[in-house]
């Protein structure tokens, strides 16, 4: 009775051995190397399960095959295949008789046969592996080793049978734990991601806020000249008492969209608050980068010329402040101060306007000098 603990004690073993593996995973930057840490740790797994044969009565060696069933079914068939080096080459050193069929049977095909299932969403933690793999891919690897042994012994006994049934059983057990130890690793990254793009984006417009904006704005300022352009809805206190704060959002949201497929792929558009918009953009020339703001003007107010017609006498648009880096390293404080001046210029003179932040004459003598 007691050979029949020695599976379980393997399969806990290996449990064990994977949870492990998914803190370090969690805890460390491997990301650039995660298909290489990921078939050395499975190599290494397999290695263990070697370690612990089975009895003769079960027809197999050890468990080696169970850590190359999730190397596949979550890497694919490179990494499966890579991940067998390990454990074949030991499997090589410790024998005298070198079994090329046992390695061919645990190690090689089960990466093949797992591979079969891989889908790359299960490695990046997207999309949760199903359940009903783990029967399906021990269902195949119990058909092949019933066929195998027919074959090679012209006969199949009822006792090889049905300790290969228990086999089955360990096998599809253990892995239908550790898919679901993967799982919820997972579910617990996808998570924490969620409320990390909670923390730096705009819950109304689902822009970036200013909480994340201002390091990514800093950080580009460090390498390169940028412009900063301050956007503000016109009229929009006026449209919020007539229409109601609901309309108002959904203005809010319909704008936001609108700018966000406007603005240049490069430049980086994020909500100021309330009825304000901030972007940084890659454009330095003068003449460019006030054709590039009258062009976002333009567009806005074309396409919400008949939003709310009882709106003629105050029409929606948007009014632009703009201020250019003299050179890196410059303050993004101030520039944002200097956009937010020529914003207010652009608001007292027309509005539906783009207006370049220009240093008062006095200033920008004094600076020359």
């Amino acid at each position: 009775m007691n050979e029949y603990l020695i599976p379980l004690t393997s399969a806990c073993t290996l449990v064990t051995l994977n949870y492990l593996a998914l803190k370090v995973h969690s805890k460390m930057l491997i990301d650039s190397h995660e298909h290489l840490f990921a078939s050395l740790l499975t190599g290494l797994a397999s290695i263990v399960m070697m370690l612990v044969p089975l009895p003769e009565t079960f027809g197999l060696i050890d468990l080696r095959s169970l850590p190359i069933f999730m190397a596949g079914l979550r890497y694919g068939l490179p990494v499966a295949l890579f991940s067998t080096i390990l454990p074949a080459g030991t499997s090589i050193i410790s024998q005298e008789n070198q079994d090329w069929f046992i390695i061919a049977q645990d190690l090689i095909a089960p990466a093949f046969i797992s591979s079969f299932f891989h889908n790359k969403e299960y490695r990046n933690g997207f999309l949760d592996i199903p359940i009903r793999l783990a029967l399906q891919i021990c269902g195949f690897v119990f058909i092949m080793r019933i066929l195998t042994h027919s074959f090679l012994e012209r006969s199949l006994s009822w006792s090889y049978t049905l300790d290969q049934l228990f086999m089955f059983a360990i096998t599809s057990a253990t892995l239908f734990m550790i898919i679901i130890m993967v799982n919820d690793e997972n579910n617990n990254w996808r998570l924490q991601r969620k409320l990390e793009m909670q923390a730096n984006q705009d819950g109304l417009t689902k822009l970036p806020n200013l909480r994340s904006f201002m390091p990514i704005a800093q950080s580009t300022l460090h390498k390169r000249k940028v412009s900063i352009m301050m956007i503000d809805l016109d009229n929009f206190k006026l449209y919020n008492d007539r229409f109601g704060h609901l309309e108002g959002d959904q203005l809010l949201q319909e704008v936001s969209s609108v700018l966000r497929h406007l603005i240049q792929e490069q430049d980086y558009l994020a909500r100021y608050g309330g009825e304000e918009f901030i972007l940084l953009c890659t454009e330095t020339d003068p003449a460019r980068v006030l054709s590039y703001g009258q062009t976002l003007c333009t567009s806005i107010a074309e396409l919400f010329l008949y939003k709310k017609n009882g709106l003629e006498a105050a029409p929606i648009s948007i009014s632009i402040g703009i201020s250019t880096a003299d050179s890196p390293h410059m303050d993004l404080k101030t520039l944002i101060s200097e956009a937010d001046h020529a914003l207010y210029q652009s608001k007292h003179t027309g509005k539906n306007r783009p207006t370049l932040f220009k240093q008062p004459q006095g200033i920008a003598q004094k600076m020359n000098a």
